[in-house]
């Protein structure tokens, strides 16, 4: 223990005046793996980008790079014209980045959803965490890894100032994760993207020390982010229309992106789409901003005696003045904030931080 490093971490203050805003979002996450696929329906062309929930910015860029491959070589194929309509379904960061890259190139395009405020891409924690699912098949792990590791590189291009309509969002971090919980970021290590962890110990200023490993992360500023999409949007004149599609046939266009996240679980008859709620809290009135420059994702301590739950996840990211999660409740689909996973996880985070 002497030999491993002691790290004093600035811990946000968690009382009730330090508490901005309590939320809660639903997030469409498929089992084993999210999809991304072309197919035909009534004579329109339909490319699917759904089911990330729980991982969205993870995946984004890598996801929807491969959605507009599969649309650009059908394009090739038929011989289809830049002027044809596209309609993309759904406003959140997959939905807003799928029509700005296809305007940025020169597709006419629109896009029609349900909701376009306060969305899950509008709420995520902001975590890189591209490891697979449990369920996932060995064909499916390989497009986890694909996947991020297209999404690592265009965040890079973002950091450098080398993407063509995104200035602000990511930034690597140091975080510190629970000894039992792999990020899964060993690719990225292995091609030196990212440097080795280490296993150090933190403390809060107080007498309670954790031994956690140290990484540093990619994390993504979801709110940045998708202020940097919606501003791309207007200056490439992409219109919204808001609507709710219950079926491909509502709309004109021959050539669609199914990107509505829960939605898709209807629209292309997908059970393994299933709702996952999620709860988090808006910190502010805290230290200055660069004490707070750190995530954490570590398991609480388990305390029976102060009703503490074992086995539940701490997150904290720097995103706004701070934000502390977070939930993962599948088959919760209701939005109405749940006072009680609220108190459980601000019981679990005082004892983290030795209040």
């Amino acid at each position: 223990m002497k030999n491993i490093t002691l790290i004093t971490l600035t811990p946000p203050k968690l009382s009730t005046e330090h508490i901005q805003q309590k939320i809660s979002c639903i997030r469409g996450h498929r089992e084993r793996i999210f999809q991304v696929f072309a197919e035909e329906h009534s004579g329109k062309k339909i490319f699917h980008n759904y089911g990330q929930g729980g991982a969205g910015l993870t995946f984004l860029f890598g996801c929807v790079e491969e959605s507009i491959k599969q649309f650009e070589k059908y394009c090739s194929a038929k011989n289809i014209s830049k002027n044809n309509p596209i309609c993309v379904i759904g406003a959140g960061c997959y939905g807003l980045l799928t029509a700005c890259t296809l305007a940025y190139k020169g597709y006419n395009v629109k896009i029609v959803a349900k909701q376009t405020e306060n969305l899950p891409s509008h709420n995520g924690a902001g975590f890189f965490f591209p490891r697979h699912r449990r369920s996932s098949t060995p064909e499916e792990i390989k497009e986890y890894q694909l996947h991020s590791m297209a999404s690592f590189i265009a965040y890079q291009k973002v950091i450098n100032g080398q993407h063509p309509f995104i200035a602000r969002g990511p930034c690597l971090l140091p975080a510190y994760y629970d000894l039992s919980i792999n990020p899964g970021l060993e690719p990225f290590i292995k091609k030196g993207l990212l440097p080795e962890p280490k296993k150090v110990r933190i403390t809060f200023g107080g007498s309670t020390i954790h031994e956690v490993m140290h990484y540093q992360i990619l994390f993504i500023n979801a709110h940045q982010l998708m202020e940097e999409l919606e501003t791309a949007r207007k200056n490439f004149n992409i219109p919204i229309e808001q609507r709710t599609i219950q079926s491909f046939d509502e709309l004109e266009e021959a050539i669609i992106f199914n990107c509505a996240g829960l939605g898709a679980r209807q629209l292309a008859n997908d059970n393994l789409v299933n709702p996952v709620q999620g709860h988090l809290i808006a910190l502010y009135n805290q230290p200055k901003p660069e004490e707070l420059n750190y995530l954490l994702n570590v398991k609480a301590p388990v305390d029976h005696a102060r009703g503490i739950e074992p086995h539940k996840l701490i997150y904290f990211t720097p995103k706004g003045q701070g934000l502390l999660g977070i939930t993962f409740l599948r088959g919760k689909k209701a939005l109405q904030t749940n006072e009680h996973e609220f108190e459980k996880m601000l019981t679990r985070a005082q004892a983290f931080f030795g209040y």
